[in-house]
């Protein structure tokens, strides 16, 4: 089956899973999120707009009664000019404003005595108009005025105004009162108030319901490609190789699913790569052993003689596989970083002339040409031994794959830009395919095994290059071209 239809069966698989799922945690958190959002959000305004409304109205009150206070000071100061004094005659005549509900209006005299109620006189009209009888209430009785007046009393917002007479003298003070605000507001005023309220309430709630439904509704379509994730992880752990998410886009999340596949991607080429090396090394241990084994049985059975030529062939064979052991066991100590370094200063070119010093014969005795060049006076900090064996990896790794009449190039060059010693290994061979050349440096890789296995290599000497070259904090690089050849170049930091 091709890949994309696994991706969409197992898309399609995911998705019918995932519905068929309970209600996600993370969503219904999402949405109570939201709606608690929403609803401190509603709550505050309320909170603010009630404050607002609350300060504006008492603001308008203040206003009223403050107006109401200087105008009944203004008739009050007329009227003690023209009845010489406090008395029932002077009160008759002050307007009485307070006849509205939930307003109280008094006049004090200079000794901040009240003088005036307009409730009492109100009660006390009332109460001799029923008797058929009229009199002053300052000269009837003061303790009449109290009894009837004990009811209503200043409280709440108050507000004063002084009694001034005509020749500029005050007599008096006037203050006025709101029992409630309803006897200042007109029933337009309070019905805007009201709506208003229950509009911000509605609003309120509207707000948090439409809050809650977007984030359930976000919430899943955010939580959806989360599980298709989560199923791919699941079905990867239940040895499912192909599974992936399938994702892609540019939100985090699309970029995380990408991610997801493209490491599932690398983790099945590894359990590739590790199946093939399980093999590799297998095979590589059981051909010189089964000589081994073969030899020895044939020597024992009398077929061949216990002579040197039958001896040597077992030795070769025990060689051939204690390089392979040791080559293994090298490798794992590098990668665990257990094998020590002797970093001393050293010159840069050292390591590449003592690898040409042994290897160079054996490379022009294979009918190949050897150059070499050099720029000198510059050090590094290095394992002079560890970088030879590096570059003898390199040079023997070239001569293999150079055809006879080829040539091999060792080169060693500064770099002013980056402060580092570049040493090169040029051949003339087959070259490496550009698929390949992301491969070189993974252990027990082989681009061709039979002719790797007929040339001896087994896929250990690249990679424990570069385990050294990256122990001496280089870099290194491979370019190629088929059927012209290959070059591979490292990178050291120089010091003084």
């Amino acid at each position: 089956m091709a890949p994309s239809k696994l991706i969409q069966r197992f898309s399609r698989r995911s998705e019918q899973d995932s519905a068929s799922r309970r209600p996600s945690v993370f969503s219904s958190r999402l949405g109570f999120a939201f709606a608690l959002v929403a609803a401190f959000t509603a709550i505050l305004a309320g909170v603010i707009t009630f404050l607002v409304w609350d300060y504006q109205f008492n603001d308008y009150v203040r206003s009223s009664l403050q107006s109401i206070a200087d105008t009944t000071a203004v008739s009050a100061g007329q009227a003690y000019d023209v009845y010489g004094g406090w008395n029932l005659s002077a009160f008759t005549v002050i307007p009485q404003v307070g006849a509205r509900a939930d307003i109280g209006v008094q006049i004090l005299d200079m000794r901040q005595n009240v003088v005036y109620d307009e409730a009492v006189l109100r009660q006390h009209e009332q109460s001799m108009t029923g008797q058929g009888v009229g009199g002053d209430p300052l000269t009837d009785g003061q303790a009449d005025v109290d009894e009837l007046a004990a009811p209503d009393r200043p409280n709440g917002t108050i507000t004063t105004s002084n009694v001034v007479s005509g020749s500029g003298q005050v007599v008096g003070t006037v203050r006025v009162w709101a029992y409630g605000t309803g006897g200042l507001l007109s029933s337009r005023d309070v019905a805007m108030r009201t709506s208003s309220m229950v509009a911000l309430g509605l609003s309120a709630c509207l707000a948090i319901l439409i809050a809650t439904l977007a984030g359930v509704t976000y919430s899943r379509r955010l939580v959806r490609p989360i599980n298709r994730i989560t199923d791919a992880a699941a079905a990867l752990r239940d040895g499912e190789s192909s599974a992936r998410t399938g994702l892609t886009g540019t939100d985090e999340i699309s970029q995380l699913g990408e991610t997801f596949d493209n490491m599932a991607d690398a983790i099945d080429a590894d359990r590739k790569l590790e199946r093939r090396m399980t093999s590799d090394v297998a095979h590589e241990l059981k051909t010189p052993l089964m000589g081994i084994q073969a030899t020895v049985e044939a020597i024992e059975d009398g077929i061949f003689p216990a002579d040197s030529t039958h001896l040597s062939t077992i030795s070769h064979e025990t060689q051939r596989l204690t390089r392979l052991t040791n080559g293994i066991l090298e490798l794992s100590r590098l990668e665990a970083g257990s094998l020590l370094f002797q970093m001393k200063r050293i010159p840069a070119d050292q390591p590449a002339r003592a690898a040409l010093d042994i290897h160079g014969q054996l490379i022009e005795s294979s009918g190949l040409r050897l150059l070499s060049e050099f720029k000198t006076g510059y050090y590094i900090m290095g394992d002079a031994d560890r970088l030879q064996q590096a570059i003898g990896n390199l040079l023997s790794n070239a001569a293999r794959y150079t055809p006879e009449g080829g040539t091999i190039m060792i080169r060693g060059d500064y770099e002013k830009k980056t402060r580092s010693y570049r040493i090169s290994v040029i051949d003339s061979g087959i070259g490496i395919k550009p698929d390949d050349l992301e491969k070189l440096f993974t252990r027990f890789w082989r681009a061709d095994e039979a002719r790797d296995r007929a040339t001896g290599g087994i896929g250990i000497g690249l990679p424990i290059t570069k385990e050294i070259i990256d122990r001496h904090k280089g870099t290194i690089d491979v370019t190629s071209e088929v059927g012209k050849g290959t070059s591979f170049s490292f990178a050291l930091p120089t010091v003084k």
